[in-house]
């Protein structure tokens, strides 16, 4: 079985909603105590000599008890957050607002397909843990820490086909239980990018650093007028983008490698899985609309 790579996040940053729910699920008949649900974190961070506000969402989840019959400890601190802790949106107020760090979050993706049957992809961060900080060691940020595959690299395309300034890493984060994630890194340094394409290559295992830009900008677009003042509309562009500020230089080997067969295959079961997946989610549409939704192509998403 392909073993858990590194993926470590660090939030450190002021609660700004909270949206936690107990609930319950079936495991091998039994129903199972659960809580759940989603938190967001407001972090100031600079990146690229700019200060963005994140808004980062950190999907957390637990059930009650443990397989040895135990309270889980993350079901207790997931409780402790949603009862006891206090969000920008509950207070009305940032410094009424709890301080929060997430030492142990990672990066996952997040897959469905839509109504279009179309694949819809991103990453997002999950966690079981968050503590208060006190307001005098509060030190904000958004960073990860990961080992991954490179399956490609390169300058990102636009729509027309024209290479961006960001570099992009296509990479395979193996995650427990065997499963790989193929998730998109991005470069806006260029001291950073020359490094990426200098010493990586595809088929290396290398350790990357960088930070969460999980933030929205609003952009003017204007529209065509024959004659007088200009007219515009807004739109509010959202990025979930994980950007490497540094890494390796010479990739890892031996045992802390990964095989390019094993990476292939691990590949192939995440194609198979996510082609069930597919049926499965153009299934429940069907039954929640009674309608059929828009034809599409089925995309190969191997590598």
């Amino acid at each position: 079985m392909l073993r858990q790579a590194e993926n470590r996040v660090k939030i450190e940053g002021i609660l700004s909603e909270i949206d936690l729910k107990n609930g319950s699920f079936k495991k091998n008949g039994v129903e199972m105590e659960s809580i759940g649900g989603i938190i967001k974190v407001k972090v100031d961070q600079t990146i690229n000599d700019e200060t963005k506000v994140l808004e980062i969402p950190v999907h957390m989840f637990a059930s009650k008890l443990t397989t040895k019959g135990t309270i889980n400890p993350a079901y207790e601190n997931i409780e402790r957050i949603m009862n006891s802790y206090t969000s920008i949106a509950a207070a009305g107020s940032e410094d009424l607002a709890d301080r929060i760090r997430i030492s142990n979050g990672q990066i996952q993706m997040n897959e469905y397909y839509n109504n279009n049957k179309q694949l819809v992809s991103f990453p997002r961060i999950t966690a079981s843990f968050a503590t208060k900080v006190k307001k005098e060691e509060f030190e904000p940020c958004a960073e990860f820490g990961v080992t991954f595959y490179v399956i490609s690299k390169g300058y990102e395309l636009d729509e027309d086909g024209i290479e961006t300034k960001k570099y992009k890493v296509t990479a395979a984060l193996p995650q427990y239980g065997g499963k790989v994630d193929v998730i998109p890194f991005f470069s806006a340094n260029e001291n950073v990018t020359s490094g990426i394409s200098s010493f990586w290559n595809e088929g290396d295992t290398v350790v990357a650093n960088g930070r969460l830009n999980f933030s929205s900008t609003v952009e003017k677009i204007a529209r065509k007028v024959d004659f007088g003042e200009a007219q515009y509309d807004t739109r509010t562009v959202s990025v979930s983008e994980l950007l490497i500020t540094g890494g390796t230089q010479v990739p890892l080997d031996g045992d802390a490698a990964y095989e390019e067969a094993d990476i292939r295959e691990a590949l192939v079961e995440r194609k198979n899985r996510l082609e069930n997946q597919k049926e499965r989610d153009i299934e429940r549409r069907a039954t929640k609309t009674s309608t059929p939704s828009a034809t599409g192509g089925l995309s190969d998403l191997g590598f």
